[in-house]
């Protein structure tokens, strides 16, 4: 009697495991699917027969990261990072989905500590470290997210962002010269990169103001101006057009430069004192002293005196 009802308990938990494992497959196969509220439920169901099932709640928090819901994401992800610590178990995604779920909302503080310990464990992830950089530079950390960058940058030399957030570092601290090589380098990777080319010719047309050598500021002006003209043939907008007027005012070519800069006036919803000063100076160049003078006075009232 008492082997008949082993027997039949055995029975029962084997049929008990087989729809828990059948919840899990059909669980798992929802989220690859994309059926990320659907998979949800069924990891939920299975959560209320194995409510310690680590990689249960490490899916409820990735479908949560999938649906953009990044606040519901956090707690599932810390109690399957809970779990899988409780037995040594270290797992990366983990780590990245709750410092990309902090990240999101802006919560770097909170970011940090999981893409450090990413960063670590996963050495050799360009991506790791750029989003490492993205949290230091929130924090107002520049070095570190300077360092952040260049690794990523080291790591996959075709991933254009890193330079151009490494290059965005270097400008922000005043470091002129180590953005030129950061954004030329960038620029081999990805020579349509957009962002690349216009802080590039920025950073060039500082770079030559700065310059006391006559013949290397010339150098570096033709450079800019090159740059800018790349960068209007792959975004023709107004910014672009700004660009290119300063640097053709730079190189006193002053039609061209009255050109570019009339765009850039006409293509600006509000117009800086700046780009009115520039464009008024082209203008007298020209000898268009009435247009000038409009120009002038606009400057005038947006920066009095």
């Amino acid at each position: 009697m008492k082997k008949i009802l082993v027997v039949a308990l055995l029975i029962t938990i084997s049929v008990s495991t087989l729809a828990a494992v059948f919840d899990w497959e059909r669980a798992v196969s929802l989220y690859k699917q994309g059926q990320f509220r659907e998979a949800i439920a069924e990891f939920q169901a299975v959560l209320a027969e194995y409510p310690d099932h680590p990689d249960s709640w490490k899916y409820v928090g990735l479908s949560y990261y999938q649906l953009k819901d990044y606040a519901a994401a956090i707690a599932p992800l810390e109690k399957a990072l809970e779990l899988k610590r409780k037995d040594n178990r270290l797992d990366p995604d983990l780590f990245r989905a709750l410092g990309q779920s902090h990240l999101a909302l802006n919560q770097f503080d909170k970011a940090l500590p999981y893409l450090d310990t990413l960063t670590k464990s996963q050495a050799n992830v360009a991506v790791n470290f750029h989003l490492l950089g993205v949290v230091y530079s929130n924090l107002n950390r520049p070095e570190e997210a300077a360092e952040a960058f260049r690794k990523a940058s080291k790591l996959d030399p075709k991933d254009g962002d890193s330079f151009y957030f490494l290059a965005v570092q270097q400008f922000r601290t005043g470091k002129l010269t180590d953005t030129v090589a950061t954004l030329r380098a960038g620029l081999v990777a990805q020579p349509q990169n957009a962002e690349m080319l216009g802080l590039l010719a920025e950073t060039l047309l500082r770079y030559a103001a700065a310059e006391t050598d006559e013949r290397k500021a010339g150098t570096l002006y033709d450079e800019a101006t090159r740059v800018a003209m790349t960068l209007k043939s792959v975004k023709d907008d107004a910014a672009a057009a700004e660009l290119l007027g300063r640097a053709y005012l730079a190189t006193k070519r002053y039609q061209q430069a009255e050109t570019m800069l009339s765009k850039a006036v006409e293509g600006t919803k509000t117009p800086s004192a700046t780009l009115y000063f520039n464009l008024g100076f082209a203008l007298a160049q020209n000898k268009s002293w009435p247009r000038a003078a409009e120009m002038f006075a606009n400057a005038d009232k947006l920066n009095p005196k």
